[in-house]
């Protein structure tokens, strides 16, 4: 019973972000309150003073673009020198029994 009330609240959760994350920032701007000022242009010769230019930092947030970011990394090397002994096989001997009975196993009679 609980499970579904939790599968509902993280699935409203989970649209919330997903619609917030796929709407443009400017969109969700304009429903901040504020608007960005603009510099006015002042067509005369000489230094001109105008109001604080106010910009919203909100639209400076959002996923950095993708730099591939390439090092060369060169691991310290050191000469091994592998040393291999011949394997070594015993041998095997083999002994011919002549007056075994016609049983099995095999006994020495």
């Amino acid at each position: 019973m609980y499970k579904s009330y939790l599968h509902k609240i993280i699935a409203i959760i989970l649209l919330g972000v997903f619609t917030i994350n796929t709407l443009p920032r400017e969109f969700i701007h304009e429903f901040s309150g504020h608007h960005d000022t603009t510099d006015v242009i002042h067509h005369h010769d000489g230094v001109t003073i105008s109001e604080e230019h106010r910009h919203c930092d909100f639209l400076q947030i959002g996923i950095e673009p993708y730099e591939p970011f390439a090092t060369v990394y060169i691991a310290p090397a050191q000469k091994v020198t592998w040393v291999f002994y011949p394997l070594s096989i015993p041998e095997t001997t083999y002994a011919t029994y002549y007056n075994l009975t016609p049983r099995a196993p095999p006994a020495v009679a």
